[in-house]
């Protein structure tokens, strides 16, 4: 007895004709992929019927969780779903930048790892080793984790309202999600993605893991003391601009490397945040002696700095 009609499912004549098993013997690389043109060309329908059912095919492929990739789809990573979200958030990051200050550090940083995620996907879809694929997502992933940093970093220092940046790390989230879905399925050499939905239950304000060490808040509770300094909002004193590109790493370094797979990984980007606390508060020191006749008080700096540090050797 043939099974019950489904989404995917297609009758013609009195003949039961199943799609997602037609399509799994069509289907190119991308294992979720369909040109749609192809698979009717394979169909017994005749060209009325093949014209009349191209819109219903669409809408069948997206319930499948396919993806339609026309004819003159001319790379492999074109095909995939995550990269059109991660062009998409290029652009919003493109937007944001454009109305923060350039002398602040996250901007470079937030256009620089927006671009390293399509650039890894892209790079992925190209090779063909497992283990490779592989760690290009990483990077991908990493980017990730480091956007989602540089928003909480605008939104310290009043550049991002807090409702803009719940929605890009949303955006943000549902990609990461993608790409660990996507790193699953890469070890075989497959190409399909499994998103997990965002939208399952109420949103968390934690909504990355990183947001949860304790590092990571003092780490951002420096940059909340840091830009209530004279000039530590406007950045109008070139140490106050290295001060706030070496917070900003160690905001960004661990981030990312909490997210990353390889323990080598891990603790490298923990490392290099460390050392970037430390330039801090040699900076933060000079800075002072600079501004000692004003009276600066930077202690409370000086300790959110040490706790940074004393936090990280600790991984």
């Amino acid at each position: 007895m043939a099974p019950p009609p489904t989404a995917a499912t297609l009758f013609f004549s009195n003949s039961h004709f199943d799609l997602a098993a037609h399509a799994s013997r069509l289907r190119p690389a991308c294992a979720w992929s369909l040109d749609i043109p192809v698979l009717l060309s394979a169909l017994p329908l005749s060209q009325t019927s093949s014209e009349t059912l191209s819109e219903t095919l669409s809408e069948t492929l997206s319930d499948c969780g396919m993806h339609h990739c026309p004819t003159d789809c001319m790379f492999t990573h074109h095909k995939l779903k995550v990269y059109e979200k991660a062009l998409a958030l290029s652009v919003s990051a493109e937007e944001l930048c454009s109305l923060w200050g350039k002398q602040h550090a996250v901007v470079d940083h937030f256009r620089r790892a927006s671009e390293s995620i399509i650039l890894n996907i892209a790079e992925g879809a190209r090779l063909q080793s497992g283990p490779a694929k592989v760690r290009t997502l990483d990077y991908a992933i990493g980017s990730t984790l480091e956007c989602a940093a540089c928003l909480d970093i605008a939104a310290i220092k009043g550049e991002l309202a807090s409702e803009r940046s719940l929605l890009e790390k949303k955006r943000i989230l549902e990609i990461t999600r993608m790409l660990m879905g996507l790193r699953k399925v890469w070890l075989p050499s497959m190409m399909r993605e499994e998103a997990v939905s965002s939208e399952s239950g109420p949103v968390s304000l934690v909504l990355f893991a990183h947001e949860s060490l304790d590092v990571y808040q003092v780490s951002l509770d420096f940059l909340r003391w840091f830009v209530r300094l004279p000039e530590g909002r406007e950045l109008t004193d070139r140490l106050c601009r290295e001060i706030d590109k070496s917070a900003t790493s160690v905001v960004l370094n661990v981030a990312e490397g909490n997210g990353r797979y390889s323990e080598l990984d891990h603790h490298r980007f923990l490392e290099i945040a460390a050392a970037s606390a430390v330039k801090a508060a040699a900076y933060l020191d000079i800075y002072a002696l600079k501004k000692s006749s004003g009276g600066l008080e930077i202690g409370e700096g000086r300790e959110l700095l040490g706790r940074i540090t004393a936090m990280l050797s600790g991984f």
